[in-house]
């Protein structure tokens, strides 16, 4: 039956429903709640607002822990693709609760972040001279010649190595993402490598013989290009001064390693990773993510769900049981403001996704609409209140 009802949610939300597969949708809803289910209104926004209720209750009534994460694979897309899976982990509440003061805040919010965006194709190349390249303000082609490799900016806006091997020493470029901005490189063995927000690579303009050596800092997905001849290494940077080491042939991996967070994550796609800190190390496969404490240096390996793990780079956040803090650094960094902090928020948490594509004023109100958070926004700055 829980399957069932859940590809009737799935052809609700993808609007395929036929009327007597929602009739039967609403006829099993409402035998379990007392509440009926008004589809209309006056409001043009009732009609999301209802579905997030029922949405949160059928989760519930379907016996799923209020976290998505028990929908493997890619089932939470099709919560994410509504934008409406947003619950107060451990709170029974509905979603949205109308009031007058309520709908005043989500006009305030909407009113005050017009230029609130959301992050876009942002980085600046800083070149083995120490120029500076704002590679959004750059033309498509190649940007810059460094011995025997040109660098290309793409029509897709991505950048591009091309060129043989050093002889003479080598070379290397930083990349680094502002707060706002990501952006993606294909390195000169082919390897691919997406940067995440506030996030920074540091590579060779072109690989000797022996290893590939790249360091990281923040959040990269790699995708490596196969070479037997010449392990793959990504370097981390940990407060504690002993760097965390990824080692691979050929191989997708997440690494989600900013400084201010309290853990490094390396998480699994496809091949083989050797996860190395201090003096104990983790060998992964597939569906494994390697999870470093940095204040005990304790390194542990458990089962994940890679889709969660790489949600960034398709398009959405996605939050784990997450506590409100570790959200809007999130936040901070995908859309480039400064958060600040109103009376008591700890122990509230939150799970679901959400689409990175969307004003920040969208993200605000679905989680303003768990009932728990609220949210003030004065020119950049957001102010998060209980």
């Amino acid at each position: 039956m829980n399957d069932y009802i859940y590809q009737l949610i799935e052809k609700y939300l993808h609007g395929t429903i036929s009327m007597s597969e929602e009739a039967e949708l609403m006829a099993w809803y409402k035998e379990r709640n007392e509440a009926d289910v008004a589809w209309v209104s006056d409001n043009p926004n009732e009609e999301e607002h209802v579905r997030l209720r029922m949405l949160h209750q059928i989760q519930q009534q379907i016996a799923a822990p209020q976290t998505v994460t028990v929908m493997h694979k890619r089932r939470w897309y099709y919560w994410a693709a509504a934008a409406v899976v947003l619950l107060a982990a451990g709170i029974a509440t509905y979603l949205y609760s109308p009031s007058s003061h309520h709908q005043h805040k989500q006009e305030t919010i909407a009113q005050a972040s017009k230029e609130i965006l959301p992050g876009s194709n942002k980085a600046v190349l800083i070149l083995a001279n120490g120029d500076k390249v704002i590679l959004e303000d750059a033309n498509n082609g190649i940007i810059s010649q460094q011995g025997n490799v040109a660098v290309n900016k793409t029509d897709s806006g991505s950048l591009l190595y091309n060129g043989n091997q050093p002889s003479d020493g080598t070379v290397y470029n930083t990349l680094n993402t502002p707060y706002g901005g990501q952006f993606c490189i294909t390195l000169q063995d082919g390897t691919k490598v997406w940067l995440n927000a506030g996030s920074s690579l540091h590579y060779p303009t072109a690989f000797p013989k022996g290893e590939r050596n790249v360091t990281l800092s923040g959040e990269a997905y790699f995708e490596v290009a196969q070479d037997v001849t010449r392990p793959f290494n990504v370097n981390v940077a940990t407060t504690s001064g002993k760097p965390m080491s990824i080692r691979v042939l050929g191989t997708h991996f997440n690494i989600n390693a900013y400084p201010e967070e309290k853990k490094n994550f390396v998480t699994l796609l496809e091949g083989a990773v050797k996860v190395a800190y201090d003096q104990t190390s983790a060998l992964l496969v597939p569906g494994k993510v390697a999870i470093l404490n940095k204040a005990s240096g304790q390194l542990q390996t458990k089962d994940t769900d890679t889709d969660a793990a790489t949600a960034w780079k398709n398009g959405y956040f996605f939050f784990d049981n997450e506590n409100i803090e570790s959200i809007m650094r999130q936040i901070s960094r995908w859309y480039d403001v400064e958060v600040r902090y109103e009376g008591n928020v700890s122990g509230k948490a939150f799970a679901g996704s959400l689409s990175r594509t969307k004003d920040v004023t969208d993200v605000l109100r679905m989680l303003e609409l768990t009932g728990t958070i609220h949210f003030k926004i004065e020119g950049r700055r957001i102010t998060v209140m209980p």
